[in-house]
This record gives C-alpha cells, sequence and structure tokens, in this order.
C-alpha cells in the first residue's frame, strides 16, 4: 500500500500578501488606537491628557504620510520633519487637499500645544469634543486622501464607540 503523501506547501510568492504600509502610516494607526484607548478607558484628566496627545499625533502622521504620497519630502533638514503647519501648506498648495475640518484640527493641535508645553490637564468633554471632530477628519482622510480604510486598522469595538 502506497503511503499517503503529505500535501505540497504553497511557496511563498503564490501566497497573496498583505500591501507593504509604510512606517509613517503604521505609526499613525498605532498612535490613534493608542489615543482610542485613553479615551474610551476613563475620564480622568491623565488619561484625557493623553488620548488628545496621541490624536493630535496620529493627525500629524496622517498629514505627512499624505505629502510623502504626493511626492514631497517631510523633512526640513537631515534632523528635523516639517510640523503639523508644514504638511497642511504642501498639502493645500501645492497637492490642493482641502480641509474643511481644519478649524476644529487647529483648536485640538492648541489644546495639545496647552498640554505639552503649559501643563495644561482636558476634562472628558473637551475631548469628547475634539474625538468627535478629529475621527470625522481622520475617517474621511484616510479614505479618500490615503485610500485606506479605518477598519482595517483599528479595532471594530473602538471605532463603534467614537464614530
Amino acid at each position: 500500500m502506497a503511503k499517503p503523501r503529505r500535501p505540497r506547501r504553497k511557496s511563498a510568492t503564490s501566497k497573496r500578501k498583505a500591501p507593504v504600509r509604510s512606517p509613517l502610516l503604521r505609526s499613525a494607526f498605532e498612535v490613534l488606537e493608542h489615543a482610542m484607548w485613553h479615551f474610551l478607558r476613563s475620564d480622568t484628566s491623565t488619561d484625557m491628557k493623553f488620548a488628545l496627545l496621541h490624536l493630535d499625533q496620529a493627525v500629524e502622521l496622517l498629514l505627512k504620510e499624505r505629502v510623502r504620497l504626493g511626492g514631497h519630502s517631510i523633512y526640513k533638514n537631515p534632523k528635523e520633519t516639517i510640523t503639523i503647519w508644514g504638511a497642511y501648506e504642501i498639502l493645500e498648495s501645492r497637492l490642493h487637499c482641502t480641509f474643511p475640518e481644519k478649524a476644529d484640527l487647529e483648536l485640538l493641535h492648541e489644546e495639545r500645544n496647552n498640554i505639552q508645553h503649559k501643563y495644561a490637564n482636558p476634562n472628558a468633554e473637551d475631548a469628547a469634543f475634539h474625538f468627535e471632530k478629529t475621527m470625522k477628519f481622520i475617517e474621511r482622510f484616510t479614505k479618500d486622501e490615503l485610500k485606506v480604510a479605518l477598519a482595517d486598522f483599528i479595532p471594530s469595538e473602538f471605532l463603534a464607540r467614537v464614530l
């Protein structure tokens, strides 16, 4: 009697691979998930502080990713990247992106600066405002400008609670 043959393994080249994502994009979604974790965990000022710091960082990284995708450098010099304001400038003037949410994103960035440089302690109501506005922006921007779906990167249970 013939010995049963082992099933043939598929070669590595025959497997369908997920698209390779840039480190900027991966990092943006990692810090966004961390922001959401803090925001959803409790309403303490400490959690709200870290939620907003990470939320603003995620926006900045997403903007820089779009700059990069548009063929522009995210570096001002070999040791320093452009700021969030530099990213807006390139995106608006050279890549013709529009930001109807910019006024709300500017408020978030100012809140981030207050936390980072003036030791502010945001409350849950302010954090909820920033999350509501910013998550709508992120959902639109990732779909329209980055051509990716949030659900491919962020747990559905987090998205269900903030969108």
